[in-house]
C-alpha cells in the first residue's frame, strides 16, 4: 500500500515541479518580448522621427520612401519586407563570410559594413 501511495505522492510532486517551471518560463518569455517590444517601439519612433526631418529637409515623399524601401527589400532577390544577411569579401584574406559579422572567421579583420542598421 505504501508503494502505491509513494507513487502518486512521486506523480504529484513531479507535476507540480512541471508546472512551476512552466511557470518561471513562461515569465521569462514575457519579459523577453517585453523587451523587444520596447525595443521595436524606440526604433519605430526614432524611424518616423529621422523620416520626418529628412522629408522636411530634403523634400522628399512619402512615394519616394516606399519605392527606396521596396528597392531596398529586392537586394536579396526577395521581396519579404526583411533585410538579409549577405555575402562580403574580407578586406585582408579575401575569403567570403556573411556580412552579419563584424569580423572574418578565417582571419579575424575587421569586415566592411554596408548597412548603417546592420543586424547584431
Amino acid at each position: 500500500m505504501n508503494v502505491i501511495f509513494d507513487i502518486v505522492q512521486q506523480s504529484f510532486v513531479t507535476e507540480t515541479r512541471s508546472k512551476a517551471e512552466a511557470k518561471d518560463e513562461l515569465a521569462r518569455l514575457r519579459a523577453l518580448v517585453d523587451d523587444q517590444q520596447r525595443r521595436l517601439d524606440s526604433l519605430t519612433l526614432a524611424a518616423q522621427a529621422m523620416w520626418e526631418l529628412l522629408r522636411a529637409a530634403a523634400k522628399f515623399t512619402d512615394a519616394d520612401l516606399v519605392e527606396k524601401m521596396q528597392e531596398v527589400d529586392l537586394r536579396d532577390g526577395e521581396a519579404d519586407g526583411k533585410i538579409t544577411s549577405g555575402v562580403v569579401s574580407c578586406p585582408r584574406c579575401g575569403r567570403r563570410s556573411r556580412s552579419s559579422r563584424r569580423h572574418c572567421v578565417y582571419c579575424g579583420a575587421t569586415l566592411p559594413t554596408h548597412a548603417v542598421f546592420a543586424k547584431e
